[in-house]
């Protein structure tokens, strides 16, 4: 008859996990989203099923079983969980590879699996933490299982975890709230998955506790002989009160592990913490147009078919006063790339970077896969490859620029795409490196496509000047009024690279004047919101000189770059209600795609070639880039107010003015003169001391279900001893030392007096408890107050004398008992004065 039972409860606990694993599958769907999850968790199953029934067969012990586990582990990791190291996607070297990157993830995969941006796939190990996690719960459910009906109950804990793992490690955005009439759900589907796992761990307890109760029901006896008194029913509500509370704990806290991220400390420090380092892209703009840099090869793009139009380097989203960067909250966040977007048209890219360009910053347009790396450092940049899914843009941080980032941030040029001769290769990409990607080569959408704007991000009284040059437009807050405002800004501006013309930063100027007649105008360098406005009070004075009747030609008056005028663009489309954010990179094509000042590239990209230009994005939700580099033909006639133009205007002889940069990334700021500015040591520590609080926070979540049932016997002694009548104080006594000797093993008569009880507990305290209780129930007198707190330091004392006499593992085993809570309590056993022993 036991084995028969011993049978059931292994096929009723295969059934358990299998529906444990699917829940578990439908929890961890939002992290891998690919149909090769669920074959990971039906080998689990059956493997764990079958190892589970091998070690009852063969009588296998813990060691034995772990190594038998370990084996079918190794051998089926591969196929299983790393398929891409299969033959023929990785050749036949892949298999070794691939089998010590399994064993390795079983410790390193879970913080990868971390950093990686959802959904992650099939890319590389990412599978073999899901698959630990099932295979470890079908198997402990089958042994569990197959043990007594009081271990057997334990076996609720495994049918958790594939549930926990897919909350824990999944996206950071809860799901989103159901509404049903005047009730709002929030986060239905985790409470949905957490609701469904309880019910599977409750069912099972009740099963299991039931069992013994049903057999002898069966055999005709009566069910008061086999337990204590309390119903079945009674212990379906306890196992289902304890997991319920469990869930409502984990959901309590899932809310306040951060709504908006999900990181590890390694994933903060290395990429965001290098970017936070690096001068603003935009602030070193103008060294690329150095002689030195102009001719000089950044990297070389070609296509399987057609080329994208752009390709971005760094996307600047948030602007200070100061300076356009990538903004510090999740929308500045870089994660690995495991699984690609979808993108319009893609075509496969080659980019192959040449001795001009050395940063992190990599060129690409929207990634539609994982870029596969070539070259010496193939698999580290493959391993050090980053993307804002927000922007879009890309970088490559090696180890090595974690490491070094303090020195190299502040070393060479440190622009995007600057010829500054750095050769230190620890900074990112490097001559010699290259990748392919499939990537976006559809048209730019055009300005129409942007829809109508939302509130203002942009204060204009923050900028007067700025925010007159708009209003003297008088131009639609919409698209076409955007459009307007940002042609009528280039055409009344002049392009300048804030250089002297004398040697060495003179060549873009001849070659700019060959070919369209440029003259030299000197326009300070940066982007601060003071430079702005001083280029709109340019603009502002000539259209009040030149007056209403003025030419085009008698408005242009602002001096300036791609630098200044994409930020000037961009602070514009946030004043109309637009988001707006500056791009440096390279256009596309040829001559016949790049602009006036700033020529597109074909298939060589050299320093001549780096251009800024801003993207926009009104209701409509996409980003539409709009060109700001200014024209070149038409030189700025300062004017008076009243004064007019000559009629034939005359060109005057230029001068050698020498006009001298600002050091590259302080825009009009000196060094360090701002004494409010932030100390760099205390930018760099917040995010690692935010990442070390959210890993504590997920910690606390996993060990909630495991805190809880040692706290529910603390609050009932504690509720116990708290009884203000001396009688029923004494009465919570008794039953504490009785609950504490239950749940340390010892075998209780279900309906016995006192006296009989305290001669099984066999204790000095216990047979004098005994005695006093019976005296605070019967005797008229009752008890005095004094005597019911002795009786509370009886408890105590029985509890330590039988605790001495237990292994570690023994008490471990008490304190997570339910025996107290009516579970499992139904199993006859053999008596021992001193409790269960390990």
């Amino acid at each position: 008859m036991r084995l028969e039972r011993a049978a059931a409860r292994a096929a009723w606990g295969a059934a358990a996990a299998a529906v444990a694993l699917a829940l578990g599958v439908w929890a961890a769907w939002p992290i891998y989203r690919t149909p090769w999850l669920w074959l990971v968790a039906a080998v689990a199953l059956v493997l764990g099923a079958g190892i589970a029934w091998l070690r009852d067969r063969l009588r296998l012990g813990p060691i034995v079983l772990a190594a038998v586990t370990l084996a079918a582990f190794a051998l089926t990791v591969v196929p299983v969980a790393v398929p891409e190291a299969m033959p023929p996607a990785r050749g036949g070297g892949g298999l070794l590879r691939g089998l010590l990157d399994g064993l390795a993830a079983v410790a390193l995969g879970w913080k990868q699996l971390l950093t990686l941006t959802l959904p992650v796939g099939t890319y590389r190990t990412v599978l073999v933490p899901a698959y630990v996690v099932f295979l470890l719960t079908a198997l402990l459910t089958g042994v569990l299982a197959r043990r007594s009906a009081r271990a057997a109950t334990l076996a609720a804990v495994p049918l958790l975890a594939p549930v926990a793992f897919g909350t824990v490690f999944g996206a950071s955005q809860l799901s989103a709230p159901l509404h049903v009439g005047a009730l709002t759900v929030a986060a239905p589907r985790e409470i949905g998955l957490w609701l469904a796992a309880a019910a599977v761990a409750a069912v099972w307890v009740a099963f299991v506790s039931g069992e013994e109760r049903r057999a002898a029901l069966r055999l005709g006896r009566a069910a008061g002989s086999v337990a204590r008194g309390r119903s079945g029913a009674s212990r379906v509500l306890v196992g289902a009160g304890i997991v319920v509370v469990a869930l409502v704990a984990g959901t309590a806290l899932a809310p306040v592990l951060d709504a908006g991220a999900r990181a590890v400390p390694r994933d903060r420090i290395d990429p965001e913490i290098v970017v936070r380092e690096r001068p603003s892209p935009l602030a070193a703009y103008r060294s690329s147009k150095r002689d030195a840099a102009l001719d000089a090869p950044l990297f070389s793009v070609s296509s399987t078919g057609a080329l994208p139009e752009r390709l971005r380097l760094a996307v600047l989203d948030a602007y200070d006063g100061v300076d356009f960067h990538i903004s510090d909250d999740a929308a500045g966040r870089f994660t690995r790339f495991p699984s690609g977007d979808r993108v319009a048209d893609p075509e496969r890219v080659t980019v192959r970077i040449d001795e001009g360009y050395s940063d992190i910053w990599a060129p690409a347009a929207p990634l539609g896969s994982p870029p596969v790396f070539t070259g010496t450092r193939a698999d580290e940049l493959a391993d050090a490859f980053y993307v804002n899914r927000e922007t879009g843009g890309a970088i490559a941080v090696p180890r090595a620029a974690a490491s070094g980032s303090g020195s190299a941030a502040g070393s060479g040029s440190a622009g995007a795409g600057t010829a500054s001769g750095a050769t230190d290769r620890a900074i990112g990409l490097a001559a010699g490196d290259g990748y392919s990607a499939d990537m976006q080569t559809a048209p730019d959408p055009a300005i129409d496509r942007l829809g109508e704007p939302g509130a203002p991000s942009f204060d204009v009284d923050t900028a007067p000047e700025l925010g007159a040059w708009i209003e003297r437009q008088h131009q639609p807050g919409g698209a076409e009024g955007l459009g307007e405002l940002i042609d009528r800004l280039r055409q009344r501006g002049y392009l300048s690279h804030s250089m002297s013309g004398a040697e060495g930063e003179r060549l873009w100027l001849d070659r700019l004047s060959e070919r369209y007649g440029t003259q030299f105008e000197p326009s300070a360098g940066g982007h601060s919101l003071a430079r702005i406005e001083s280029l709109f009070e340019q603009l502002n004075a000539q259209q009040l000189a030149a007056g209403e009747s003025a030419t085009s030609a008698q408005l242009v008056a602002g001096v300036g770059d791609d630098e200044q005028f994409a930020t000037a663009a961009a602070l514009i489309a946030r004043a109309l209600g637009y988001d707006a954010r500056v791009v440096v990179g390279v256009r596309l094509g040829g001559e016949d795609r790049g602009v006036d000042g700033v020529p597109a590239c074909s298939s060589e990209c050299a320093g001549e070639h780096l251009a800024a230009w801003i993207e926009a994005r009104g209701d409509r939700g996409e980003w539409v880039p709009l060109d700001v580099t200014p024209q070149v033909e038409q030189r700025p006639e300062r004017l008076e107010q009243g004064e007019q133009l000559p009629e034939f205007p005359t060109t005057p002889e230029e001068r050698d003015a020498r006009e001298a940069d600002p050091p590259v990334g302080l825009g009009e700021q000196g060094d360090g003169d701002d004494p409010d500015a932030p100390v760099p040591g205390a930018s760099a520590l917040w995010p690692v001391l935010r990442a070390a609080g959210l890993s504590l926070a997920a910690l606390a979540l996993l060990a909630a279900p495991f805190l809880f049932l040692p706290l529910a016997k603390r609050v009932r002694a504690r509720r116990r001893r708290s009884e203000q009548v001396p009688e029923l104080r004494a009465l919570g006594a008794w039953e504490e030392m009785v609950d504490r000797a239950r749940d340390a093993g010892v075998p209780l008569p279900g309906n016995a007096a006192r006296s009989e009880i305290a001669a099984v507990l066999g204790t000095a305290p216990a047979l004098w408890a005994a005695a006093q209780v019976d005296r605070a129930v019967f005797s008229p007198r009752g008890i005095d107050p004094g005597t019911a707190d002795q009786l509370w330091r009886a408890a105590d004392a029985d509890r330590d004398e039988r605790a001495a006499g237990m292994s570690a593992m023994a008490r471990l085993r008490a304190a997570y008992s339910l025996r107290s809570y009516g579970i499992g309590v139904g199993r006859r056993g053999r008596p021992h004065p001193g409790g269960e022993r390990a």
